[in-house]
């Protein structure tokens, strides 16, 4: 993976890395425990969610000015800037006091949108065959950081208490930082005249399914802590880290074939492996060994998610103006976190608090449904161009 990067891509790519890894470590110490530590400030299952979704869509509004700003001023003095909300926004939710205070802080966290600039800096800066190992030399810490923080958040939080999270993540978000702002970047792109761009259609098919995706996802987590949590007290965390760990490592290891032009046939299989899982995941709770059917739904989700982590930005990145970089990578980040924030509030408004095997069963016919739309909307976009340029992604 390391062929064909030079000292100083290592070295960008190594101080993004750094970055991405502390700030998403604030995000998913706080993914894991999120539903118990809200449960504290309300009974409504609709506000819960809310809290849950309000960083995604945050995220949403504010990744296309972010991204297009970084075309216009520079990748790094935006990537800084944006730092500073999610720093101030984790100190608020450290003590909210109210469900409504703790919906803000999450709201303030999440207009730190530094994901496009810092996609868009990771993808200009490797040529163009480079573009997917790029994205899993980013991914593989990024996954450490995802393990780390669905380990940790729970004993965090069983330990020093849910608040201390929150904390936590702004203590890591200024970590980060740091070794970040004392790179120098000099961007290869020429500074824009117009800050309206091209926003290619690619961009939004692709966003589209990954907004499907972040759905999926969040619907996931808001459901697992209500009910595995309590069932598996001690041992919660290692029913998440094995399939984690497991898809992480499926997904590094198709990165090189990917690269040889069949980024959108994974994209479209790691939908197919996302369909699959649901079933399993939200049925566990009737069956005899709920174990074994779990971590069979999540290392089998687990798969198909840290697919399209890795192949879904490169596929963006060859089919747009390099001019227009940031603007795509924030249409396509605004959808995903859209994604997050309609999971959230979609999956208080179904699932609820006291959930029922009626509520279960509605869930899954609604996440299978929008998974389907997703594979074919990655179909359609995988043979829209007639030349073949598409499949190669």
């Amino acid at each position: 993976m390391m062929r064909g990067f030079t000292r100083e891509h290592i070295r960008l790519l190594s101080s993004l890395s750094l970055l991405e890894v502390f700030r998403m470590l604030g995000i998913f110490l706080v993914l894991p425990v999120f539903t118990i530590y809200a449960d504290k400030f309300t009974s409504s299952g609709v506000l819960i969610g809310l809290g849950l979704g309000a960083y995604g869509v945050a995220m949403a509004i504010f990744q296309i000015p972010m991204g297009r700003l970084s075309d216009r001023f520079g990748r790094k003095p935006v990537i800084v800037l944006a730092m500073i909300p999610f720093i101030a926004g984790n100190l608020i939710s450290w003590h909210p006091f109210t469900i409504y205070g703790l919906i803000a802080g999450r709201f303030i966290a999440g207009a730190g949108a530094i994901t496009s600039s810092s996609m868009a800096l990771a993808q200009e800066s490797v040529p163009e065959s480079k573009r997917t190992a790029a994205m899993a030399f980013l991914g593989i810490p990024i996954g450490l950081a995802f393990i780390m923080g669905i380990i940790l958040g729970p004993l965090i939080g069983q330990y020093l208490g849910y608040s201390t999270i929150f904390l936590i993540s702004a203590f890591t978000g200024v970590i980060g930082l740091i070794p970040f702002m004392l790179l120098k970047i000099e961007s290869p792109l020429k500074r824009i005249r117009y800050m309206w761009g091209r926003i290619g259609i690619d961009s939004l098919l692709i966003g589209t399914a990954g907004l499907i995706i972040s759905l999926v996802l969040l619907s996931i987590f808001y459901f697992l802590p209500l009910y595995y949590d309590s069932v598996f007290s001690s041992g919660y965390e290692i029913v998440l880290l094995i399939p984690l760990i497991i898809g992480g490592v499926i997904a590094i290891g198709i990165s090189p074939v990917a690269e040889r032009g069949r980024r959108v046939i994974f994209a479209v299989l790691s939908l197919i492996l996302i369909i699959a899982s649901i079933p399993f995941i939200f049925l566990a709770p009737g069956t005899s060994d709920i174990k074994l059917i779990l971590v069979t739904g999540l290392l089998v989700f687990f798969a198909g998610y840290s697919i399209t982590e890795i192949v879904f930005t490169p596929i963006i990145s060859t089919r747009v103006s390099s001019e227009d970089y940031g603007l795509n990578m924030g249409v396509y980040n605004t959808m995903q976190f859209s994604g997050q924030f309609l999971g959230g509030v979609l999956s208080g408004y179904i699932i609820g608090l006291d959930f029922s095997s009626a509520d279960l069963f509605k869930s899954i016919a609604l996440l299978e449904t929008l998974s389907v739309i997703a594979l074919a909307i990655l179909l359609y976009s995988g043979f829209r161009l007639t030349s073949g340029n598409a499949l190669s992604g």
